[in-house]
């Protein structure tokens, strides 16, 4: 889903981590599944694409309560 969104924004692994304030390996760990991103490291992904980060649940009917993290 990270290398979908920062392809359809046109975002190098380096333009990436220079909005997120991070590293490119980072970047990469994070595209390669490596490293399992915390809630604050996906907060800085959406702010990075210019969307929000939202978090939820879904029970077993498929309902789910979402809720936006940040801003």
């Amino acid at each position: 889903m990270i290398i979908a969104r920062r392809i359809r924004y046109g975002l190098t692994q380096e333009q990436l981590a220079e909005r997120m304030g991070t590293s490119v390996p980072a970047i990469s760990r994070l595209e390669s599944g490596q490293h399992r991103p915390n809630v604050e490291t996906l907060e800085k992904l959406g702010h990075a694409f210019g969307e929000q980060f939202v978090l939820g649940f879904e029970d077993s009917t498929g309902t789910r309560e979402l809720a936006t993290v940040g801003r």
